[in-house]
């Protein structure tokens, strides 16, 4: 009954126009107890995961104070010292650590339009601590890792393509994992154009006027405006293509591993986040996970050693992109309550 419970479940999404298709994978190091695709995909297909990208990056900064190159409580204005000759940089932004930003809890606002503006990242970026309030608060925030996607560039002195292959791809034994794949004969659309950043850029009275046509499906291209338009596709918080077994492959290192500092990513450090991880028993119960705004997500269990991967384009879904977070809920719940 299992399967096909499980079965019935996304075909029921499918049907009520969440999502035209998905991968989906229940794992753990020993076994894959369920894994099917739906819909005009198959089980090697590339999905653009958003922001499941911020577990690679959290993961490669995780691995970076393993190896002594970055502590938790390190300080943006000592790893970054040019920071200090900007203007828009206090004293309480140098002191953001790199633990601040693993759990969006840095100050720093949710979302900014940086491919609007113009001159380097860390130009943009002090525009952006002189314009919004300090976030006192928790809050999620892609600024906070794009700032860790640079970091890591500036520590290791390497593109975080080369970081991908040596942190995750090699040790993991990962081979469809990718920031701009070349080959896109089997990679899903993720969307037509950018319409909802539109509206947001709108919402905000801020022009641009490079937007890719609402007619093109986007395909093998991040669908994510700042890692498109600004990173050219190459960047912490979005830009990956995976197939469902690379990120399979991450959530088994995190089932398995003994490492303090991994254990502990994996704990609630305060405002319902881990060390780049969502704590929520809701959504994820037993343990940890991601969601992405594609429509893709992981999750991981310790307490039952299971981890499920799901991938859906929900924004191909006649346009109506619905938020996929019930069809998470009830799929991770009948998953831990069954198995």
């Amino acid at each position: 009954m299992f399967k096909e419970d499980l079965d019935s479940i996304v075909k029921r999404y499918i049907d009520e126009e969440y999502f035209p298709s998905a991968v989906v994978r229940v794992f753990n190091a020993d076994n894959i107890y369920y894994e099917e695709a739906f819909g005009d995909v198959n089980t090697n297909t590339l999905f653009d995961v958003a922001s499941l990208t911020k577990i690679v990056t959290s993961t490669i900064v995780l691995s970076l104070i393993d190896e002594g190159k970055l502590e938790l409580d390190s300080k943006i204005g000592d790893i970054l010292h040019f920071l200090s000759e900007y203007d828009g940089f206090t004293k309480r932004h140098l002191n953001i650590t790199i633990k601040q930003l693993l759990i969006h809890n840095a100050g720093l606002v949710d979302w900014h339009p940086i491919y609007a503006e113009t001159g380097n990242f860390f130009k943009i970026l002090n525009k952006i601590v002189k314009t919004y309030d300090w976030v006192e608060e928790t809050e999620y925030s892609d600024i906070n890792f794009m700032l860790l996607g640079e970091i890591i560039k500036y520590v290791t002195n390497k593109d975080l393509e080369q970081c991908l292959e040596e942190y995750i791809k090699k040790p993991l034994g990962i081979e469809n994992m990718y920031f701009n794949p070349v080959n896109k004969t089997n990679i899903a659309p993720s969307s037509y154009g950018n319409d909802i950043e539109e509206n947001m850029c709108k919402e905000r009275n801020i022009v641009f006027n490079k937007w890719r046509s609402k007619e093109k499906e986007l395909i093998g291209e991040v669908n994510d405006g700042n890692s498109y338009y600004f990173f050219n596709g190459v960047s912490g918080h979005a830009g990956i293509f995976a197939d469902v077994d690379a990120y399979a492959r991450i959530a088994n290192m995190y089932l398995s591993t003994e490492n303090e500092l991994f254990l502990e990513s994996m704990k609630n450090q305060g405002g319902d986040r881990g060390l780049g991880w969502q704590i929520s028993e809701e959504m994820f119960p037993g343990g940890c996970g991601h969601t992405g705004f594609t429509g893709t997500s992981i999750w991981i269990c310790k307490e039952k050693n299971i981890g499920a991967v799901m991938f859906t384009n929900r924004l191909m879904a006649n346009g109506k992109g619905q938020n996929t977070n019930p069809f998470r809920r009830e799929m991770h719940n009948y998953i831990y309550k069954n198995i």
